[in-house]
């Protein structure tokens, strides 16, 4: 079974509009526990925000986040891949991109984000689970060598005992 994005998003992913007060989206992502929240503009994606950008642009940079919109400070420069794509590619592409999170698309249907800690773990996993197959296949072969060895070792004498009785006719 490949790895592929699309199965790491599990559910719809939170959308508020980019005029939204950062005080309003900090609210949402600490009741729904999110590390991201995408924003959109008449139902387009525009822009995600993060717990990173909440630190950096706006409490590291001293802006009242009760008064300032969201879409001010989120990241605008959007890296996505469609939900198809293999997990080591959106890995790459994230390294290459120099960010954290991907937005998964169908289409022109936005799936939900996926975090390099999700693409981590399912790498781990089918690592795993490779590493279960070989061992189990390797341990296989093992009992079946030593069956053989086992098989060679008790007919032997009788594999000797015939050779003699055929070599001194």
């Amino acid at each position: 079974m490949s790895c592929t994005v699309g199965r790491l998003v599990t559910e719809g992913v939170a959308v508020l509009g980019e005029d939204t007060s950062v005080a309003e989206v900090a609210r949402v992502m600490a009741e729904r526990n999110l590390g991201s929240l995408v924003l959109a503009r008449d139902g387009r994606v525009v822009g995600v925000f993060s717990e990173s950008d909440l630190l950096r642009r706006v409490i590291g940079a001293g802006l009242d986040p009760a008064i300032l919109a969201v879409g001010e400070v989120c990241t605008r420069n959007l890296v996505s891949v469609t939900f198809d794509c293999d997990c080591l590619r959106a890995l790459a592409k994230m390294q290459t991109h120099q960010c954290r999170r991907l937005l998964v698309f169908r289409g022109d249907h936005l799936l939900g984000v996926v975090h390099i800690t999700d693409l981590a773990h399912a790498l781990a996993d089918r690592t795993r689970r490779k590493d279960f197959l070989v061992n189990t296949l390797g341990g296989l072969t093992l009992i079946l060598a030593l069956g053989v060895i086992g098989f060679l070792v008790y007919v032997f004498p009788e594999v000797l005992h015939l050779a003699g009785a055929t070599l001194g006719r």
